[in-house]
């Protein structure tokens, strides 16, 4: 099995902007990232009820372009009281964006319902951030195999939320996962390491 490998044109770019003024005031705050296409199997909503169990310090920024109504995580957030800590960009984010987002974030959370690969795993690993993902698809393998990311079942907001909150309170925890994730980026989900391999594969379907 040959992997898909880690972005890491993304975070190499040669120049890079701010993260959007909307967002408000992040100064002193630990950062939970939510990234991509918003759409409903990736259980935005699950996330957003979790979130209650994150250190008050703790802000949710849910960006990316949506394809399903924000209005109703809106209106859920603001109903548990969190209308201040959760805060939408609901737009498209263009590569030269990226980094400040990924940057900033102190965990990227994956809780999607379904899912077999993602492109948003691939972005942070190249940007060595500890990640919370759910065990579904292509994230256990790829959890079990790196070290990079925790996993928590799919469809439950109570573990997500005990987890994340977990890991916002313990910096070595999430220092394991970076690591972990430098590791992997620089080895077997790196590119050189792909193209050795692919051509390994031609080769002896040739030979």
């Amino acid at each position: 099995m040959i992997p898909h490998g880690a972005f890491d044109y993304l975070a190499n770019q040669p120049s890079d902007t701010s993260i959007d003024a909307s967002l408000g005031d992040l100064e002193g705050r630990k950062v939970v990232l939510f990234f991509g296409l918003m759409r409903p199997y990736k259980g935005i909503d699950l996330l957003i009820e979790a979130f209650r169990q994150a250190p008050e310090d703790a802000v949710l920024l849910v960006v990316g372009m949506p394809r399903m109504p924000v209005e109703p995580l809106v209106e859920q957030a603001a109903a548990m009281g969190l209308q201040d800590r959760v805060r939408f960009l609901p737009r498209f984010v263009s590569d030269p964006e990226i980094p400040a987002y990924f940057k900033r974030a102190d965990l990227v959370v994956l809780p999607y319902r379904e899912i077999d690969q993602s492109g948003v795993l691939y972005t942070a690993l190249a940007f060595h951030k500890p990640m919370l993902v759910t065990d579904v698809g292509g994230f256990s393998e790829f959890a079990t195999e790196t070290g990079a990311a925790q996993l928590v079942p799919p469809n439950n907001a109570e573990m997500l939320g005990t987890a994340m909150a977990e890991l916002l309170q313990s910096p070595e925890e999430r220092n394991k996962l970076t690591e972990a994730a430098a590791k992997a980026a620089a080895g077997s989900y790196s590119w050189d390491r792909i193209a050795t391999q692919t051509l390994e594969l031609y080769r002896s379907l040739l030979g």
